[in-house]
């Protein structure tokens, strides 16, 4: 418990020189910090990932989470400089829903569904990184725009990780990821079906 809090301190500390900076870079950090927790589709697969990283195996805890941040950064780069892809809200949209499926359906997993689980993890990092990149403002500071996401996408995902880990350890909680991943997989499809009537 010690080493999250401490990790979330640090994450927080940082907070405070960028919001005394000049005015576009605390507004590039803000904007940044802000995107991902009120869209619900990226807070949902961002904590829907930090569940399934401490559900899977306590060696893979974060590097599932670390796996997400890398194609996320990647992603967004590409969105950025303006390389777009085809039907990336409807991949955000679909994200949601498999993440909240596989909260439900994964305890522990072999080598195989390991790697499945961390070939979709990436890539739903690349479309949430791209989403965020191609929504980014040209007003304000594209650098600490970035460092606002990927702070706040890693509070997020130790949110996840704390969710998926303390439900393991207390009986009361255990049913706590089914209900969060069966919440996701319900969102996901009403997202899904909003693109279509949209």
């Amino acid at each position: 418990m010690k080493k999250y809090l401490r990790l979330i301190v640090v994450m927080l500390a940082f907070y405070h020189p960028l919001a005394m900076a000049h005015s576009r870079e605390a507004a590039g950090f803000i904007s940044g910090f802000l995107h991902p927790l009120f869209g619900p589709d990226h807070l949902l697969a961002m904590l829907g990932v930090g569940i399934i990283s401490a559900r899977i195996d306590g060696h893979y805890i974060w590097s599932i989470p670390g796996l997400f941040v890398l194609f996320m950064v990647l992603g967004g780069i590409l969105g950025a400089n303006g390389i777009l892809f085809p039907m990336v809200e409807w991949g955000i949209a679909l994200s949601v829903l498999v993440l909240g499926i596989a909260i439900i359906v994964v305890k522990r997993a072999n080598i195989s569904l390991l790697m499945v689980v961390m070939l979709f993890v990436a890539f739903f990092g690349f479309l949430h990184g791209h989403a965020h990149g191609v929504e980014m403002p040209d007003s304000i500071s594209p650098y600490y725009y970035s460092f606002g996401f990927v702070i706040s996408t890693s509070l997020i995902h130790i949110l996840g990780v704390l969710i998926g880990h303390f439900s393991t350890k207390r009986q009361r909680l255990e049913k706590m990821p089914s209900y969060v991943g069966g919440f996701m997989a319900v969102a996901g499809c009403l997202i899904l079906y909003g693109l279509t009537q949209s």
